[in-house]
């Protein structure tokens, strides 16, 4: 009876894995077939750009020609994305949806300048997540201006490597850290000159000497303190090189 009972149960599996295997095969196919006529029968035809970017609509429009007749649905939205966006700087990030059977659109997200870096004789703007959106030999203006800072290496259309470029992921740690506690927006300018004397200015009139990149929190927990101690609309230098010991001197 065990053995009736035994050979039963293994009929049974056997049923059902085949089941299992005849309905995994039936799913292979029809993917198959479905990506065989999505690239057959649906292919971009109109493209439609909703464009808030500096550039004209129809340079962006020209930069996605190459994808007029690729599947609507299969072509390498990622890689395309990164060739426009390099090509064009100033775009921060491409967003493409479907709009069966053949539109593809496209939205142009708009990179903001945010710092006008200076490199001898030479002018970077990058925006805030430090993508190189130009290169001139004047500053740029309404922007945080950045002196002194070295970059080993930098491309317009990237972003600048932190790896390559051990300054830049500094100036990183300061913004993070003043935004933390709200100085972000009262600066004015920075100054990486003095490689042993990091320094910036507040409102255009509180100039700041921050020393190192050692002890960025604690030294921004002792800048909050004076400021709040003393006046923030004077001429005055502030100095917290040590994190322990903080001194404010008025210039008027």
């Amino acid at each position: 009876m065990a053995s009736e009972l035994e050979k039963l149960n293994k009929s049974l599996r056997r049923r059902r894995i085949k089941r299992i295997f005849r309905f995994m095969f039936i799913c292979l196919v029809i993917a198959v077939v479905v990506s065989v006529l999505t690239r057959v029968f649906l292919r971009v035809d109109t493209i439609l750009v909703e464009n808030l970017s500096r550039y004209e609509s129809s340079q962006l429009l020209l930069e996605c020609d190459g994808l007029r007749g690729e599947p609507i649905l299969q072509f390498d939205r990622q890689l395309e994305s990164e060739n426009i966006e390099t090509k064009l700087p100033y775009v921060k990030e491409i967003n493409f949806s479907v709009k069966f059977p053949d539109n593809l659109h496209i939205v142009a997200i708009p990179a903001v300048p945010a710092y006008s870096v200076c490199l001898g004789e030479t002018y970077v703007c990058l925006d805030s997540d430090y993508k190189v959106l130009e290169e001139n030999i004047a500053p740029f203006q309404g922007v945080l201006k950045v002196d002194g800072l070295v970059f080993e290496s930098y491309e317009v259309g990237k972003n600048v490597d932190f790896s390559e470029n051990i300054e830049a992921s500094v100036l990183d740690d300061l913004i993070s850290v003043l935004s933390e506690y709200g100085l972000d927006k009262n600066l004015t300018k920075i100054d990486f000159s003095k490689k042993y004397n990091l320094t910036f200015v507040l409102n255009d009139i509180i100039q700041v000497e921050f020393g190192t990149s050692e002890d960025f929190d604690k030294k921004t927990e002792l800048l909050v303190e004076i400021l709040k101690r003393n006046p923030s609309d004077k001429r005055a230098v502030i100095n917290v090189r040590k994190s322990d010991e903080g001194r404010y001197r008025a210039l008027d």
